[in-house]
């Protein structure tokens, strides 16, 4: 084999060269901030990112609604400020290190784009703007995805067979477009959280997505099937009413057609015999068919009690009413410490934040929550059971107030609380150093004696 002379030698070099700093500008945190001036550009026209200016702040870390995380963009929450513009979220194609994007809100027009390339999406809300075109194929990529809210758009075509791969899916809102075409499509395992309602939808809803409510399809004329009424087919194949004979021939005391004046034993006891089999035979299929899904459902209801339960802007609920895996609680209010510090906030506007969970622990789950004005809180959502010290609502209370008057420099304090009969939240201030589990196991920069950290479990009342 002959050698490489010295000429292609270098010019293998410099191919080597050009392709490392391609590799060293593509995924940097100063991409990021490129791709987010250009949206800027193109969708900012009411100056509402006014802050986005790099020679003030050069990196987008510290801009409005941005968030970041090991050197790149992980976050961008840009709700209500009034965006628009057909050409501008293609340009968010670009952040290929986003985790959360929510654009709701806004008058942001145009075709939803080719996402494919934030291969670590898990958060996409982009309801209530002017989007128009087809669902793109492409979204069925994301397959870290989560949560999906494309509602109150003017999307038509049908619903793309390719979001049946998006199989960790547990909110899809697809309601108020114009899309067509059946359902089939998006019978997916793990889904919680189903809208496909004021569209213009046909065909039978599948039997995997009967146990969805009829509001989940309402407004769509063409569709049928439990949870909505049957379709037409299955009404016209119904099995009509028997004919007065055939009820007569069937009845044990009727006379038999020869005009004898009764029935043999024989007959009357096999026909006794047939009938009672009929009806074992029916109550048997309607278990069968029943059973698993009762069953299901109940597994399905425990499971979700420990999730974090987002439709598309809050794990703790409805505004107005704290809700979780189908019930409602007693409103409470929030209740902020004396020597608490941070910005004041009543419990609507925490409803309305966008949340991100952070973890789980004994007590029960952390979130990350973003409010309206930017500003960030860590929430502790505590599980049913408490200790039997703080069983009451007075005994809580008092809990929180011995709580909120630890002070240490690697523990957070306790800014506020919630308590409802069975609704619990602890308010902190959001540190981004992490948790104590972090800095013990993986890689961090700050010493662990100078890093205020956010309590994994809240101490369990720190019992």
């Amino acid at each position: 084999m002959p050698r490489p002379s010295g000429s292609s030698t270098t010019l293998l070099l410099l191919l080597l060269a050009v392709l490392l700093v391609r590799g060293a500008n593509a995924g940097s945190l100063e991409g990021d901030a490129a791709a987010l001036a250009d949206f800027r550009l193109a969708a900012d026209r009411s100056g509402a990112l006014a802050t986005w200016n790099a020679s003030a702040s050069p990196s987008p870390c510290g801009w409005r609604g941005v968030t970041c995380a090991g050197g790149r963009v992980t976050r961008l929450v840009l709700e209500g400020l009034g965006l628009s513009g057909a050409d501008a979220l293609p340009a968010l194609a670009r952040l290929d290190g986003l985790r959360v994007l929510s654009l709701k809100g806004n008058h942001l027009s145009g075709a939803v784009p080719d996402l494919s390339p934030v291969q670590g999406l898990k958060l996409l809300f982009l309801s209530r703007n002017a989007l128009s075109g087809a669902i793109p194929p492409s979204l069925g990529k994301l397959y870290r995805l989560y949560r999906l809210d494309l509602s109150s758009n003017n999307l038509s075509g049908v619903v793309p067979p390719e979001l049946a791969r998006l199989d960790r899916l547990l909110t899809l809102r697809l309601d108020s477009n114009r899309l067509t075409g059946g359902v089939d499509g998006i019978a997916l395992p793990r889904l919680q959280d189903l809208n496909v309602s004021h569209n213009l939808l046909a065909g039978r809803i599948p039997v995997a997505m009967a146990g969805f409510p009829a509001e989940a399809f309402g407004g769509n004329a063409g569709l049928c099937g439990a949870p909505l009424p049957p379709c037409k087919e299955e009404v016209q194949n119904a099995s009509p009413c028997p004919p007065a004979a055939a009820m007569a021939a069937s009845s044990p005391s009727s006379k038999p057609p020869d005009g004898k004046g009764k029935m043999s034993r024989g007959v009357v006891a096999a026909i006794v015999a047939a009938d009672f089999a009929v009806v074992g035979l029916v109550a048997g299929l309607l278990f069968c068919y029943f059973w698993p899904r009762l069953s299901g459902r109940r597994s399905d209801r425990r499971h979700r009690e420990g999730e974090k339960i987002v439709y598309s802007s809050s794990p703790y609920g409805a505004a107005g009413v704290v809700a979780a895996a189908g019930g409602t609680y007693e409103r409470g209010k929030m209740v902020f410490l004396e020597d608490a510090g941070g910005r004041r906030f009543e419990l609507e506007e925490l409803l309305r934040a966008s949340a991100e969970m952070l973890g789980k622990g004994g007590c029960g789950t952390a979130y990350k929550a973003v409010l309206d004005d930017g500003s960030v809180v860590a929430v502790k959502r505590l599980r049913d059971a408490v200790p039997a010290a703080a069983s009451t609502k007075k005994d809580f209370e008092h809990h929180m107030a011995v709580l909120g008057r630890l002070r240490h420099p690697n523990i957070v304090p306790l800014n506020a609380y919630y308590y409802a009969r069975d609704e619990k939240l602890l308010v902190y201030e959001f540190m981004r150093n992490g948790s104590l589990f972090s800095l013990l196991h993986g890689k961090h920069s700050a010493p662990l004696n100078s890093s205020p950290l956010i309590p994994s479990n809240t101490c369990c009342f720190c019992c």
